[in-house]
């Protein structure tokens, strides 16, 4: 009886074994990607579910992308821990089968090591600083010249007309015009004062090359939200950023010859301002930003 049980467990330890993905470090905030994994091909219908996550994490099957029914998906980590994700199989003959994969996230890396300033630092450099002058457009002065054309016409009674003869009709006979008249015309030249037209001040903005979105001259900090290689995804959650009222663009950059899309929401001229928001953003969503300098 007891070699029955063992050789039982033995079984089903074998299957947990297979059923599992070899763990996969991953970050928190960053995007998880599960799409090349082995399935069968007659598979009719998926569905994932988290087996296990960290306590604090709010993260259900409605947080799947780009549904919670499809073959590949993906999701954001949003607390630090082990997630185990469960893929759960059925195909065309009823059979029921489940796939697991663990994740274990990690914090993101200290990035405000880098950009918190010591008070010794503060004290030590110039409590303001001076911001590069806005660049302007100069406008040259405009001069008008304007020609007016004055034609004067002067009529005169014809003073030499012939009286008709006796019992002749005044209408046939045959003489000067009644009028003469006479034109002059003169051209005259006005030359309005010179007008300069107000310089246009432009301020100095920095344009991403992704959807030329201006980053104010001031901002020095921003939240990014995640960072994908799947373009998609990356539109997808920025529009869902914008339909909740943030300002969320994306960033394109290149890590070890990757290209990635970093979403990032807003712009703050201090780093004080980038936390208050980042806490608002932990306090009323699922989502957890970090701060990253704008470059």
């Amino acid at each position: 009886m007891n070699k029955s049980i063992k050789l039982l467990l033995t079984i089903l330890a074998f299957f947990m074994i297979i059923g599992c993905s070899v763990n996969r470090d991953v970050f928190v905030g960053d995007t998880v990607d599960i799409e090349n994994y082995n399935r069968p091909s007659n598979i009719v219908k998926y569905q994932w579910s988290f087996d296990v996550k960290p306590a604090s994490s709010r993260l259900d099957p409605r947080d799947f992308i780009p549904s919670n029914y499809h073959p590949n998906v993906t999701f954001i980590p949003d607390v630090p821990g082990r997630y185990i994700v469960r893929l759960t199989m059925i195909n065309n003959e009823g059979t029921v089968s489940h796939k697991n994969f663990v994740f274990e996230a990690n914090p993101q890396l200290n990035y405000l090591s880098s950009i918190e300033e010591t008070k010794e630092e503060k004290v030590e450099r110039p409590t303001t600083t001076t911001a590069p002058p806005p660049k302007i457009v100069e406008v040259p002065v405009v001069t008008e010249k304007v020609v007016h054309k004055k034609t004067t016409v002067i009529k005169k009674p014809n003073e030499w007309l012939s009286a008709p003869k006796p019992g002749q009709d005044p209408n046939e006979l045959e003489q000067e015009p009644a009028y003469t008249t006479t034109s002059k015309t003169q051209v005259v030249e006005e030359v309005k004062d010179p007008v300069t037209l107000k310089s246009n001040i432009v301020a100095e903005t920095n344009a991403t090359d992704r959807d030329q979105h201006v980053i104010p001259v001031n901002s020095k900090y921003t939240l990014q939200v995640s960072s994908s290689t799947v373009e998609a995804f990356a539109e997808e959650l920025k529009d869902k950023l914008i339909g909740r009222g943030y300002d969320a663009f994306i960033q394109e950059s290149y890590v070890e010859g990757i290209k990635r899309y970093r979403i990032r929401v807003g712009h703050f001229a201090t780093l004080d301002e980038a936390k208050a928001y980042r806490q608002k953003m932990l306090n009323t969503t699922e989502f957890s930003p970090w701060i990253d300098k704008i470059k």
